[in-house]
Formats: C-alpha cells, structure tokens, sequence
C-alpha cells in the first residue's frame, strides 16, 4: 500500500509539474509579447499624427460592428487599439481592432484568440478553459508556492553548501540529474515564490481586496452606477476624457471604458507619476448619461492593500526595472520547465529504473 500511494504521489507531482511548467514557458514568451505581435502583425508598427477623437473612434466601430459591444478604447498604443465583443451570445467572442486616425479607417482586424500571443496568453492565464481555467490557474500559483517552499525546507545543502551547490559529473546520470535539479530549484526559489503570490493575487483579486478590507477594518467602497438622467444631454466620450483630466490632472491616460448597460459607469483609467503599473492603477467613474464624477480612485491615496494588489501585475510581468530584467524574467521563467525535464528523468529513473533493475 505504501509502495502504491508512494507512486501515486510521484505521479501527480509530475503533472502539477507539467502544467507549472507550461504557465512559466508561456510566462516567458509573454514578457516581450508586444515584439512579437510587432513581427508577426506589423499593423504596431503604423504611426499616426492626428489627434484622438474618442467619439469619432467609437463611431467608426459602432458602424462597421453593430452587433458588438465597445469594451475598451487604448489611448496609449499606435495605432489606436479597441476592443468589442459580441452582443446576446453564451460564447462571446471577443476581437481586438486597430484605427489609424489620419482616415479613420479600419487598418486590422484580429480575434483575441486569433493571434499567436492571443493564444498563449489565453494558455497562461485560463488554459483555454474560460473563467474555470482562470481558477485552476489560480490554484496552481497557490502549488507554485508551496513547492518552492517545500524545496527550500528539503534541500540538503543547507549542511553544507559546498557540498550542496555541488554537481558530481562522474556520478551515474540520475544523480547529475538530480544535482542539476535541486540546483535549479534552490536558485530560483525566490522567484518561483514571488511568481505563485503574484499569479495567484491577479486571479484571486477581488478575495484579496475583501480579506484587506477586513484586516484594516475599513468599509469597502461600493462600485458606483449610472443613474438615468431624463433631461440630461448625454456627454460625448471626448467629454468624458476632458472631465477625467480636470478632476485627475496629470499622468498618462491610458484607457477608456464605454458604459455597456444602462447602469455601467464610463471608467477612465489613468497612470499617474510613481504608478508602476503599464496600464495605470488609477481610475474615474462617470455618470453616462450626464458627466458627473461619481468616484476618483487615486492610487497615491488607497488603502495600502490596494497599492500592494496595484504591484502585483507589473511585478509578475518584470515590467518596473527596464529590458534587463524582463531578459532575466524569460530565463527565470523557464525554470519551472528545467525543473519538470529534470523532475521527469529522476521520477523515470526511480519508477521504472527501479523495476528494470528487479526484472
């Protein structure tokens, strides 16, 4: 019985490992994602001179896809990047769009899961398994810890670290193997823990802001909503931007979300001085049918666990200490693949070695 749950275990340590394995490679292929899509969909590479009409934006999508809902409008890419979805279906399948404004056309068009990095993302953050996936990957992050951890308390180099960091190039080549292996593992512990809280955060966030909320014993603030407006006439999208930069001067503004429904606000998202963050951590929300500021969320001013979950997106991308460290955050990303490889030929060497050398 020991033999069979002993084996068991090795088994599904060599699948927990597969699919860790599998997040780090696509992790790693992700940290320069935007040059990749540059060589594959050269449509980045366009440059445009005239200055961003929000409204005219939303017009041009609204007429050639009328049976889509306006997502997003990116403020901070060339040439200017939406995304829509698709209106009353259980599948909505949702499509990135590219306008350059000198003409106000259309220049591409790409399914987010039609495009190479479309597909890997999707692999790494919901194994294309939708809101299901996202938990699952979740959870693995929360295994990630606890076998970095778990390699840390087990490494036998602590005794003596000459002995431990050492690879013994004449031993059988099990034993190189498992050299290499707990070598790998112990460099990269720290990473591999800082990868599963960070992954974990990202997809547990809205948890992670209640627990905070709690631990601080403060009142979370509710999400605000439209309120109709009978009389009121409604504001353009330029509106709306010009209203977000006078109640939140300053900083980049990067994105704008359209309200979908009669209760969404329109969010304006912004990236202020000091905000890691690529996208920017702080918002405003706005009454849709008549401009009025409903809530400023500041990053400089919320709560510290909000600053702490604001971390966790560029600290898990490598995107907060310029092109070294995403380079370093490739090679690290593989480790999980290394540790697997290597994690595979000890498990191999020990089942079916083991049964060999009884035969």
């Amino acid at each position: 019985m020991r033999h069979k749950n002993l084996t068991l275990q090795r088994y599904l340590g060599i699948l927990v490992a597969l699919v860790l394995a599998v997040l780090g490679l696509t992790g790693s292929i992700l940290v320069f994602h935007k040059e990749i899509d540059s060589v594959f969909y050269p449509v980045s590479s366009i440059r445009v001179t005239a200055t961003p009409s929000i409204e005219q934006i939303a017009d041009v999508v609204k007429q050639n896809y009328p049976d889509s809902n306006l997502l997003s409008i990116s403020l901070n890419s060339q040439p200017i990047h939406v995304v829509v979805s698709d209106k009353d279906k259980f599948f909505r399948q949702r499509s990135d769009i590219y306008i350059n404004l000198d003409n106000n056309q259309i220049v591409s068009v790409m399914g987010r899961n039609g495009t190479i990095t479309g597909i890997i993302s999707q692999i790494h953050t919901s194994f294309l398994a939708g809101e299901a996936g996202h938990v699952i990957v979740g959870v693995c992050g929360l295994l990630l810890i606890a076998r970095a951890i778990g390699g840390l308390i087990i490494f036998p180099g602590w005794k003596k670290l000459s002995t431990g960091f050492k690879i013994r190039w004449k031993a059988p080549s099990h034993l190189i193997t498992y050299d290499f292996h707990k070598i790998i593992g112990i460099v990269a512990a720290v990473f591999l823990i800082l990868s599963g809280i960070t992954g974990a955060l990202l997809v547990f966030d809205k948890e992670a802001m209640i627990l905070g909320y709690r631990l601080s014993m403060l009142t979370p603030i509710a999400e605000p909503v439209s309120v109709v407006q009978q009389d009121a006439q409604k504001p353009t999208l330029d509106n709306f931007l010009h209203t977000a930069e006078t109640i939140l001067p300053g900083g980049e503004t990067t994105f704008i979300y359209p309200a979908i429904n009669s209760k969404d606000t329109v969010r304006i998202r912004k990236r202020l001085p000091g905000d890691f963050n690529p996208n920017g951590s702080s918002y405003v929300y706005l009454n849709q049918y008549n401009g009025e500021v409903l809530q400023v969320k500041n990053i400089k001013y919320a709560p510290w666990f909000e600053k702490v979950l604001a971390w966790m997106y560029p600290i898990h991308i490598g995107k907060f200490a310029g092109a070294p460290m995403r380079f370093i955050y490739v090679i690290l990303g593989l480790t999980p693949v290394a540790l697997f490889i290597t994690g595979f030929v000890i498990f191999w060497s020990k089942t079916y070695g083991a049964m060999s050398r009884k035969v």
